[in-house]
């Protein structure tokens, strides 16, 4: 034990640190949408619900299973916790296998990993699929690159990995792509890969996983539904940040674009691979290539799309002090080419220093509970008074109804909505509305919250609201309506 602590002491460090930046995420308030809306969905699979059919949103459905798992926020981000702690230790072990007897390199890639996986400032606190899914795919890579030669159980199991990651989200798909085109293209096959033998098994566990999702569902009879949403809809999902709309709409997205341009630089890179002594940076380069084409494919500036750049980030920094010549030159133009692609998009950050002085003023008794929760949003105070209300006015099994985009309205209060949409903008998005009236009719909410922030209210709701509610109260912007008969 004690050698092993010895020979471990700056992992552990790394590990201890990791720890104590991500502890304020574990008492946040609800306040992002996102979460909200995972924990709605994992709270309807705890209810008996079938995703997509019963209650919906657009992602695979292993987020959802994990929030319905973890039951409420605070046990989401505990397992986010344990997730990003497991991917710490085995990007450490990868970074061994890159970066073998320059320790300096390993640990500058191991702090900015710690760092940009943990801070607040690219939305490390937060539980999304992006974050989760680091942890499959840095498994998959360090066992088909810790050895010169896996066997093909272990090129199985990295499959299996890649494909669990993409049922977290589907932009998964091009960490398993870099990973076969370099095997593909680029590699030594008989020093590192025996394609022959295991490339099979490698895809065959990718398959798999996703196989036995599609049985699930269509045992469900909603296989065709499944693939459409949690899949297919993604493709429309890529341009609609531009083109306002879910359909697809590929060169106006730009993706055609960055697809040419993705595979210029690898028609590049194949040409000049002989230039470079490490294969691995070589990988680390194409890995990068590929994670900033997923990260870039909706064209949103959502912060924690960069997630899935920063393994790859981490390697691109380190060996830049061991290369030399045009690999250390192409390792700045791609560095560069971030830099310019974030100026110009504009992502979101997220502040760090007032996260952590918040934090610590309402641990010391400086800030009131109030003005902690309205540090994450101003909303947030209203949000906790209108779901202790929902639920002190309404029975479990009953329903509720918001209009506004406010999902965890419903995993704080333990109520669902009375049909599949959980918030206003999936309802007008999506083109919901007579769907939703329906649902409304069939299944009458007792509660029916009116965010007064919200636009679109359409008519045929509103005239529902005018003659079969009557407004009870109202807590901050949020109206409150109740059925006339309850």
């Amino acid at each position: 034990m004690a050698n092993f602590l010895k020979n471990n002491r700056f992992l552990i460090l790394i590990l201890l640190t990791t720890f104590f930046l991500r502890l304020p995420s574990l008492f946040e308030p609800y306040w992002y949408g996102d979460e909200g809306i995972y924990l709605t969905l994992g709270l309807g699979i705890r209810k008996g619900l079938l995703l997509y059919r019963d209650i919906y949103d657009n992602k695979p459905p292993l987020i959802y299973l994990l929030a319905g798992l973890a039951g409420s926020q605070f046990w989401f981000r505990f397992m986010l916790l344990i997730s990003v702690l497991a991917s710490v230790s085995i990007f450490a072990g990868l970074l061994k296998i890159f970066f073998p007897k320059k320790l300096s390199s390993q640990k500058i890639a191991l702090i900015l990993f710690c760092l940009f996986s943990s801070l607040p400032l690219i939305e490390g606190n937060i539980a999304n699929a992006e974050i989760f899914q680091l942890l499959p795919v840095l498994a998959a890579l360090f066992l088909l690159l810790g050895k010169n030669n896996p066997s093909r159980c272990q090129s199985f199991l990295a499959g299996l990995l890649f494909s669990l990651a993409i049922l977290f989200k589907i932009p998964a798909i091009f960490d398993l792509a870099a990973i076969v085109v370099f095997l593909v293209f680029f590699s030594q096959p008989k020093k590192l890969l025996n394609l022959e033998k295991n490339l099979f098994y490698l895809l065959a566990g990718v398959v798999l996983p996703i196989l036995l999702t599609m049985l699930f569902f269509a045992a469900n009879n909603y296989l065709k539904e499944f693939v459409q949403i949690a899949f297919m809809q993604n493709l429309g999902y890529l341009s609609s940040w531009q083109t306002g709309s879910h359909q697809i709409s590929l060169l106006k997205s730009g993706l055609f674009q960055k697809g040419l341009l993705l595979l210029g630089f690898l028609a590049v890179l194949f040409c000049l691979k002989r230039k470079y002594s490490s294969r691995l940076i070589l990988f680390s380069q194409i890995w990068f290539a590929f994670a900033l084409f997923a990260a870039l494919l909706s064209n949103r500036p959502y912060a924690h799309y960069l997630i899935q750049i920063l393994p790859s980030f981490c390697l691109l920094i380190a060996s830049l002090f061991n290369e030399k010549g045009f690999v250390k030159y192409l390792g700045l133009a791609l560095l560069l080419g971030l830099a310019i692609i974030g100026f110009k998009m504009r992502f979101w950050i997220y502040p760090v220093f007032s996260y952590y002085r918040n934090f610590g003023q309402y641990t010391l008794g400086q800030k009131n509970l109030h003005d902690y929760f309205a540090f994450f949003d101003q909303k947030v105070p209203q949000t906790y008074e209108t779901a202790a209300y929902l639920l002190t006015h309404t029975k479990e099994n009953e329903p509720v109804f918001v209009w506004g985009d406010e999902p965890y309205l419903f995993p704080l209060s333990r109520r669902l909505p009375p049909g599949r949409m959980t918030t206003a903008y999936h309802i007008l998005d999506f083109k919901k509305t007579e769907e939703t009236l329906k649902s409304l009719k069939e299944n009458p909410p007792v509660i029916i919250v009116f965010d007064q922030n919200k636009k679109g209210l359409y008519p045929e709701l509103e005239n529902l609201i005018l003659n079969y509610y009557l407004k009870v109260k109202t807590i901050g912007k949020m109206d409150l309506f109740r059925r006339l008969d309850y």
